[in-house]
């Protein structure tokens, strides 16, 4: 192993992570947070190189990032996906880990010094005052944090686990600077969307002023968002830094193709710069995000889940390019494949059913139409489970994923929609119980609606049956809101505040009782036959339930007293779920009245 390998373990982590990418106003906002991190990843692993390091993680296999190849013209897409993780591990001759350690992380830093200072260079074109720049400079020099650990490799698993357990260490702390006299008086607005730092353009007429100007740059600035540096930077410096590096792509919006919430939702193609901001069109679509996650990929990465004996050091090679094969091969055909839609004139024309903002290993952003959200997220986790089918842990196990879907209006605010997403997908892995994927709808009268299922519980093939059958008209569209109605009257806890016993004792007689009302209403509101037709998944998925409820009871001790009132909001979650989705499917896919 000495001889195989360098001596020094070295493990880098850059962040903010989800607060920055997820503060956006477009989609165009979401894919810039996530690009600049990934470039910023990829310089330092560049650098790390370029030092004598060699990568563990991730696999640079077919990184475009990390090569810069020169890519067709029609293909450039993938040079502009964020592919890459914000954190590396990688190995170093021990004499100079901590030193290289500190040049990557400084190389970092230099480059993102670099992109403000490309972004500050504009400021005259945004009206900004040139007495702000204090402001702006204190901002990017406290936005980035760089953890990094450097071990010394003896027993390789145990050296492994020791640098994870510092960085978490060491990530618990950040440097604290003081800042400058005066520094602390805010004068004027803060960032409309991170709410922290002074903003330096944006309020009311801003916008107006900035159509007036030419050039790219004021149109990329479409509302009165007061906008502090750290926004600034990400709408601006794909324009003010990207266009003049070394990847070689005029950054222009026919070369960014990001498109607009309401052109994803409708299945239209219209890029986010052919918008003008205004929120009066669109109708009442909605739109889906989607923030995708592996199960506990760091046991998997450390080895903790390998059968007794495995050698880490080749798990760890096979595990990163699988996960590399996933981000870089499947991801972007799924939620970016061709369907049919309409182009900016309303004439019929392949559109990307989604829009890919961020596939990184086992971890994917996107946004697609409401209806497509849950096959999509089904898709997404098929795909994970297939590219990592070769690796094996104890007792079997191996690799799952889970996955947050929240649903909301085309125009509610994004950042809204994406931290509905990151926290759907906590609650499909902690509460709902992984693998399993958790939806939050999010309806314009600002009704929440939470459902969630564990993939193999027989929820996504009843919500897939009821969806099927609503959309070829065999069952009306009024039975998912029917069914609801029949439900509701047993709930005997309809909020946190109130928990009370079930009023019904065992598992069967609560399957029966729903049972019946679920076979009234699908023949009422359909036929006998698809009565019968859906009885079997819908005991497939309420024995899933009981059963994991069974379990987490053995578990835990402690014996289920609300089991009845579970399977009930669980019902309606579902029900409203398929509902809403049927209501967005176009129009062409409609039943006939």
């Amino acid at each position: 192993m000495a001889d195989r390998h360098p001596s020094s373990l070295l493990k880098i982590q850059i962040g903010p992570v989800q607060d920055f990418i997820a503060a956006a106003r477009s989609t165009r906002d979401l894919w810039s947070g996530s690009y600049l991190l990934s470039w910023l990843a990829a310089v330092g692993i560049r650098h790390l190189a370029e030092r004598g390091g060699s990568l563990i993680f991730p696999n640079p296999g077919g990184q475009p990032l990390l090569g810069l190849p020169k890519l067709p013209d029609d293909d450039h897409r993938a040079l502009l996906t964020p592919n890459l993780p914000n954190l590396f591990v990688a190995f170093l001759p021990e004499e100079t880990a901590e030193a290289t350690a500190r040049d990557v992380e400084q190389a970092i830093r230099n480059e993102w010094q670099a992109i403000a200072d490309a972004v500050w260079s504009k400021h005259a074109k945004l009206d900004i005052p040139g007495g702000k720049k204090s402001i702006f400079e204190r901002a990017v020099a406290g936005h980035l944090s760089i953890s990094w650990q450097v071990t010394p490799v003896g027993d390789y698993v145990k050296s492994y686990a020791a640098n994870g357990k510092h960085l978490d260490a060491v990530r618990q702390l950040r440097d604290f600077h003081a800042t400058g006299e005066g520094a602390w008086r805010l004068i004027g607005e803060k960032d409309s969307l991170t709410g922290r730092e002074e903003a330096l353009c944006g309020g009311t007429g801003f916008k107006d002023a900035m159509a007036t100007k030419g050039g790219e740059i004021p149109s990329l600035f479409k509302h009165a968002d007061h906008v502090g540096a750290i926004t600034l930077i990400k709408r601006v410096w794909h324009i003010a830094y990207l266009a003049h590096s070394q990847i070689g792509i005029q950054a222009r919006s026919n070369q960014f193709p990001i498109r607009s919430l309401p052109a994803i939702a409708a299945r239209r193609d219209e890029l986010d710069d052919d918008r003008d901001g205004s929120e009066t069109s669109g109708g009442e679509k909605y739109i889906a995000a989607i923030a995708f996650d592996g199960d506990q990929i760091g046991k998997w990465v450390s080895g903790e889940l390998l059968a007794e004996g495995a050698d880490l050091r080749e798990h760890q090679e096979k595990f990163s390019g699988a996960l590399s094969d996933f981000a870089l091969k499947r991801v972007r055909a799924i939620v970016e494949g061709l369907v049919d839609g309409q182009d900016k004139n309303g004439k019929p024309m392949k559109v990307p059913l989604g829009q890919l903002i961020y596939a990184g290993g086992d971890d994917v952003v996107c946004l697609v139409p409401a209806d497509a959200a849950i096959k999509i997220a089904a898709k997404l986790r098929e795909a994970f489970r297939e590219a990592t089918s070769s690796i094996a842990g104890q007792n079997g196990a191996r690799p799952d994923a889970s996955c947050g879907i929240a649903i909301a209006h085309i125009h509610a605010p994004l950042q809204d929609l994406i931290r509905e997403a990151q926290k759907a997908e906590k609650r499909a892995k902690n509460e709902v119980g992984r693998p399993a994927f958790a939806v939050t709808l999010m309806k314009r009268s600002g009704e929440i609606t939470l459902w969630g299922s564990q993939w193999e519980s027989g929820g996504l093939e009843l919500q897939t049956a009821i969806a099927g059958l609503l959309a070829t008209g065999e069952l009306s569209a009024k039975f998912p809101h029917r069914f609801c109605q029949l439900l509701v009257p047993y709930l005997t806890r309809q909020s946190g505040l109130a928990k009370l016993d079930d009023a019904i004792g065992d598992f069967s007689t609560m399957k029966s009782l729903i049972d019946r009302e679920f076979a009234f209403a699908a023949e009422r509101q359909g036929s006998q036959a698809i009565a019968c037709g859906l009885q079997i998944p819908l005991h497939t998925y309420l024995d899933g339930i009981h059963r994991e409820r069974e379990k987490r009871a053995s578990e835990s001790g402690k014996p289920s007293l609300t089991e009845f009132q579970d399977l009930l909001t669980s019902l309606i979650g579902l029900c409203t779920s398929v509902a809403f989705a049927h209501r967005n499917l176009p129009a062409e896919k409609q039943p006939t009245p």
